[in-house]
């Protein structure tokens, strides 16, 4: 008969392992009073450890007197595969551990079997197993406060070992990867303790919550040996209990202390949890309690929206233990999670967790786009995204622009969708835009008009994207005047941004002019749907005097540059759209934004292969300022080869540069009306215009022998080539340039017959003078010659034409038409402005680290990566050629030291290059330390990590990466994405630290998130400057050093014959 208080003993074993088969037989002989049982799988329990025989009996009296019968909970396994040798890793190891012969050396204490006696490792190791069994079952302890401070010291004591465990085979030199341990701590010793106390009365809550606390500790983390089923039964029951506890404070201890992570480990039968999961996540953000772990809750919650795509049937466990589990199918979990998401994105009164509700449903609805599911739902998401970009918080609301930004790259899926979601979003865009300027232009408040400015920028990323047939398409409003003109998209655009430069108040007698919230309002969408107020926001982050330092001379500077910022920004979008819209890319690619040509190319007085002070000497060139904010340079430059339908005879063609905060663009101009080719050699023919006599008395014009034989109207075909090449330019748009227009609204038919009556009478005069002329020899005169045609000599002829037909030469302009001084200055100035940025520009690091790397030397070394990994480079952006790459380099070299390609991504706002680890060369110490410059120079970092222990953030060593976005595959082909940011660094998204998302949004979300990331760390810059901020300042330099004020007289001088000696005395 056993005793009632003795414990049954589970042995566990590897098939694998003789050395374990020895053991089991040694305990077999030890406890053959102990039922054994065998399985073959890998434990989990850490009950007892030890390394030999004599270790393992001493431990069994300790493990006796710890089961009760009436628990429960089976939680008594003893021995494990972790016991048998402290959790060996390497089964060939086995033999030495337990192989008598070895212990039986001189470095071992008495208590191993040795001869050294002392404190040595092993004897302290199993001295203080022993202590632990002396203290029997600590359930057992009546006081519930002592019991709670036993399990607040266990946590204590469990997370030392954590730390030893994680410092364990770490390279001290950071040279080289050591061996891993043969001995890893038991991190699961503790586990039988804390299953049976989860079981206790209400009385040991504290003690209870502790317990819990633990076991979420223990089993988030990595797990060096996989724990057994019968170990997962007792864990999932022991979970299952917390997360559908009716204790409030169970509930919140098992999701705080429960991250997303437990998904990414991919336990065997997981996913039984995840309804337990999301319902208990409901409970806690419904709950009104400070301390709840709110923004636990909705990161748990978006980490498994990809999940109910992927697992089509998902096991859900009953709230009451001793039911049946049953299965869910996949829409029920989806719509039970989204529901919840799309409640708490309107409601959540914490900052920090409302902003990542609504990025988890950014997420959800690029996963929903990506697998074309054609949810319902995803107009609702949109809607309440929409909505939050006017809420008062300035944080959540830029973190719902960051999500309609993302979706610009998935525009196309959304109008497969939904025709109109993508239109909408515009739309969306430019009426809180107008809702929310008024207040914004003059608010004391910088982050109000940063958002302003986010607008702007996003709405000009969806005017880009979107086909011109769609921003061209009308409007319906709701309070429109059925019978008024249905104004396009475009034109909306156009008008909110002309209020953000000249004012919200320019228009307020229109009340029709700017896009308004209640115009969007419909079944689809709420543009007044109530959100709930943010009770505990975070100040933002401010530079006060003591950042600035130095730098109080330009506070001043500072804030008049916060008063222009909105009017700049909108000035920047308008000349955006005129140059590039439609017309993105060129060519050349999308790394081509702005024009490499300068004002020496091409120019026949200039030798110089660069910009260099020859330019100005040239007679064929003039620099002027237009509007006091664009530099215009006019050169005339020899003609390509004319074709045959172009003029004869135009040797020269006009070139137009311009420079403007948005960026250079250059155009290439020629004359269209002149003689046609074979018109000049005839010198001597019957052109002339003559008056003669007839019996008809007609007036006769001898015109083109061309247009004679040909019979075309030129200025018809002109007209008719206009209107089908550039409708904008019609007046109606249903007549062509050359159909007459209809008549005259309201003319009656008595009033047109009298028309056509006095045009006759008129006719018939006119023939009656020619006739009576005709016979008077006085009225005739002698035939002229046509006089012949003379290519225009001047080096600035057909430029000033231009300028004459543009107006630019008359007296009204010449207030906002200058001239620029030519010296030394100016020309140093342009080449600084010619090198500054179009686009935005971001530069992210991307390392590999294969399994078992930790250190430097070997990350840095790989070469290439997993399948899965090149995959998601490729992702990334497309490979360009380094050599003849003309788009942002980021420091990379042009001579390959830096490798051959790289990734690159741009938009026509954008650009951003990829210093991927594998693709610079490693095979030397110099190129191991350029590759480090350059990749740890990066403030933010991209680590896809393949090995089984988490990346560590001194691996690279750096004062930059200021955000580390690491990556970790899953099993189930999912990804795990753990973002380490520094403290200071502001909230960005759309991805969160804990999401988990699948490999088709992986590439387009984590490349969203590193430039939403390097702006975020940029942001803390004191006084940093955008790209048309840097320009708009040079501009306005270059404008107030060197414009020219001058009379008309000299003014029209210049234009006229560009003095090549003009200005050059003041040359330094």
């Amino acid at each position: 008969m056993k005793k009632e208080n003795e414990a049954q003993h589970v042995l566990i074993r590897r098939s694998s392992s003789p050395a374990e088969l020895d053991l089991k037989e040694d305990l077999q002989q030890s406890h053959g009073n102990h039922r054994e049982r065998e399985i073959s799988e890998s434990v989990s329990s850490d009950m007892s450890i030890g390394y030999n025989n004599e270790v393992e009996t001493t431990l069994v009296p300790w493990q006796t007197c710890e089961e009760e019968h009436e628990v429960t909970i089976p939680t008594d396994i003893c021995v494990d595969a972790d016991a048998h040798h402290w959790l060996q890793l390497s089964p060939s190891d086995a033999a030495n551990l337990t192989d008598s012969s070895e212990f039986l050396a001189d470095d071992c204490s008495i208590i191993a079997g040795g001869n050294l006696i002392g404190w040595h490792p092993d004897s302290a190791a199993v001295l203080w197993r022993r202590i632990f069994g002396i203290l029997g079952d600590v359930n057992n302890i009546q006081s519930p406060k002592i019991h709670a401070k036993v399990f607040g010291y266990l946590y204590e004591l469990w997370y030392k070992l954590a730390k030893i465990r994680d410092n364990l085979a770490i390279s001290l030199d950071n040279q080289s990867t050591p061996s891993p341990p043969v001995l890893i701590p038991p991190l699961r010793i503790f586990a039988s303790w804390l299953f049976k106390a989860t079981s206790l009365p209400n009385e040991y809550k504290e003690g209870k919550l502790q317990a819990y606390r633990l076991i979420c500790a223990m089993m988030t983390r990595r797990q060096d040996v996989l724990p057994n089923s019968d170990f997962l039964v007792h864990f999932y029951l022991v979970m299952h209990i917390g997360l559908t506890s009716e204790d409030q404070d169970i509930l919140n201890t098992v999701i705080k202390h429960c991250p997303s992570c437990f998904f990414f480990l991919g336990l065997p039968g997981f996913t039984m949890l995840i309804g337990d999961f999301i319902t208990a996540a409901a409970r806690v953000l419904s709950t009104d309690m400070l301390e709840a772990p709110r923004s636990e809750a909705h990161t748990l919650l978006g980490s498994l929206v990809c999940f109910p795509n992927i697992y089509q049937e998902i096991p859900l466990l009953q709230p009451n233990p001793e039911a049946d589990e049953f299965i869910a199918g996949t829409a029920d979990v989806k719509c039970y999670l989204i529901n919840i998401l799309l409640k708490n994105a309107t409601d959540e009164p914490c900052e920090a967790a409302r902003c990542i509700a609504v990025c988890c449903l950014g997420v959800w609805i690029c996963e929903e786009l990506v697998q074309c599911t054609n949810h319902p739902q995803v107009k609702d998401a949109i809607n309440v995204i929409g909505v939050t970009l006017k809420f008062s918080n300035k944080l959540v609301a830029q973190v719902a622009c960051d999500v309609l930004q993302l979706l610009v790259s998935y525009w196309e899926k959304l109008q497969k969708h939904e025709s109109s979601l993508s239109r909408k979003i515009t739309e969306i865009l430019v009426a809180t835009i107008a809702f929310l300027l008024p207040s914004a232009e003059y608010s004391s408040v910088e982050t109000d008009k940063k958002f302003i400015v986010s607008l702007l920028l996003c709405l000009l990323d969806w005017c880009m994207a979107l086909p011109m047939k769609t921003l061209l398409e009308p409007v319906s409003t709701v309070l429109e005047d059925q019978h008024s003109s249905k104004a396009p998209l475009l034109d909306y655009i156009y008008r909110v941004l002309h209020c953000c430069v000249y004012g919200s108040s320019t228009y307020t007698q229109q009340s029709h002019y700017t896009l308004s919230l209640a115009d969007l309002s419909c079944n689809d969408y709420d543009p007044f749907l109530p959100l709930g107020n943010v009770k505990n926001s975070e100040p933002a982050h401010s530079h006060s005097t003591t950042d600035l330092g130095n730098l109080l001379t330009v506070v001043e500077e500072r804030k008049r540059r916060s008063l222009e910022l909105i009017p700049l920004t909108a000035r920047m979008v308008m000349t955006h759209l005129v140059n590039h819209l439609s017309h993105y890319p060129l060519s050349g690619g999308p790394a081509i934004l702005h024009s490499l040509i300068s004002e020496n190319h091409d120019n026949f007085y200039v030798e110089s292969s660069e910009l260099s002070s020859d330019v100005f000497r040239s007679p064929n060139l003039q620099l002027f300022v237009f509007n006091d904010n664009t530099l215009i340079s006019y050169l005339q430059i020899p003609a390509e080869t004319t074709m045959d339908t172009e003029p004869a005879g135009v040797l020269s063609d006009v070139r137009v540069i311009v420079r403007d905060i948005s960026g250079k663009y250059s155009w290439d101009g020629r004359i269209l009306y002149g003689p046609l080719e074979g018109c000049l050699a005839r010198q001597n023919g019957n052109n002339s215009f003559v008056f003669w006599g007839s019996h008809e008395g007609q007036f006769e014009a001898h015109t083109n022998i061309s247009q004679a034989e040909e019979g075309d109207d030129a200025l018809d075909k002109l007209l008719e080539k206009i209107g089908s090449t550039s409708p904008e330019c019609l007046l109606r748009s249903q007549l062509k340039l050359n159909e007459p227009s209809p008549p005259p609204f309201g003319m009656s038919h008595d009033q047109e017959n009298d028309i056509i009556e006095a045009i006759i009478r008129q006719s018939a005069q006119e023939k009656e003078h020619v006739h009576r002329c005709s016979s008077d020899l006085g009225m005739k005169v002698a035939s002229q010659e046509e006089p012949s045609s003379v290519e225009p000599q001047a080096p600035f002829y057909f430029c000033r034409l231009l300028l004459n037909d543009l107006g630019m030469n008359s007296w009204d302009r010449r207030k906002n038409f200058h001239l620029l001084k030519k010296n030394s200055k100016l020309l140093r100035e342009l080449k600084n402005l010619d090198s500054r940025q179009c686009r935005e520009t971001h530069k992210i690091a991307v390392f590999y680290i294969a399994e078992g790397q930790e250190d430097k030397c070997s990350i840095l070394s790989n070469a290439r990566g997993s399948q899965a990994y090149e995959d998601f480079v490729a992702g990334l952006g497309w490979e360009v050629d380094l050599s003849t790459h003309c788009g942002f380099m980021g420091g990379l070299q042009r001579n390959g030291s830096t490798g051959q390609t790289a990734p690159y991504y741009a938009t026509s706002t954008v650009e951003v290059i990829f210093h991927v680890s594998t693709r610079m060369p490693s095979d030397s110490d110099d190129s191991l330390t350029k590759k480090l410059r350059h990749l740890g120079n990066d403030e933010v970092h991209i680590v896809w990590s393949e090995h089984t222990r988490n990346y560590r953030r001194g691996i690279i060593p750096t004062d930059f990466g200021d955000v580390l976005i690491i990556i970790y595959p899953m099993k189930n082909h999912l990804f795990f994405v753990e973002i380490m940011k520094k403290p200071e660094v502001p909230f960005f998204g759309p991805l969160f630290d804990g999401a988990i998302v699948t490999a088709k949004l992986l590439p387009s979300l984590i490349c969203a998130t590193c430039i939403n990331a390097s702006r975020a760390v940029k942001s803390l810059i004191p006084l940093y400057q955008s790209f048309y901020e840097e320009r708009a300042l040079y501009l306005e330099a270059i404008i107030q050093n060197h414009k020219e004020v001058m009379t008309f007289e000299d003014f029209t001088s210049q234009v006229f014959a560009p003095s090549p000696t003009y200005s050059l005395s003041g040359t330094d």
